[in-house]
């Protein structure tokens, strides 16, 4: 009876460390497939798409990497912080509705991104939209 006992303690062992070793190699993958922010002087266009249809353009000037700080530290968003990074709630002063199912989308030349705006490398050159949008469904 304790030899079944010990088998089952042992196969125990080494799932876990194969989950462990998966895990790992899982981490490592994400890590290197992220996309990656690039150093150095960059100017870029952010444009407020307002919900009465107006615009503004912020030519922006940043050494930052990432979409979300350069956002944050010209005045475009109010720093909103949640769990998950950066949630823009007000952009150029106009604050979205949840309780409308309002939210800000963030496109770069009008293709949405798979990333959200402190995950985003920003590029020299690039244009990026901020769009008061309607409805969860997309």
């Amino acid at each position: 009876m304790q030899e079944k006992s010990r088998g089952s303690h042992k196969k125990i062992g080494i799932a876990v460390v194969c989950l462990a070793a998966v895990i790992v190699v899982l981490l490592l993958v994400w890590r290197t497939a992220s996309p990656k922010g690039t150093a150095g002087e960059k100017q870029i266009t952010v444009e407020v798409v307002h919900g009465d249809g107006s615009n503004k353009d912020f030519n922006l000037k940043t050494q930052e990497e990432y979409l979300g700080p350069v956002l944050v530290s010209e005045g475009v968003v109010e720093d909103n912080q949640s769990a998950y990074g950066l949630y823009i709630l007000t952009a150029d002063g106009e604050t979205a509705n949840e309780d409308n199912q309002e939210w800000w989308q963030v496109t770069r030349n009008g293709e949405k991104l798979n990333t959200g705006a402190d995950s985003t490398p920003i590029a020299d050159g690039e244009h990026y939209e901020l769009t008061l949008t309607v409805g969860y469904d997309g």
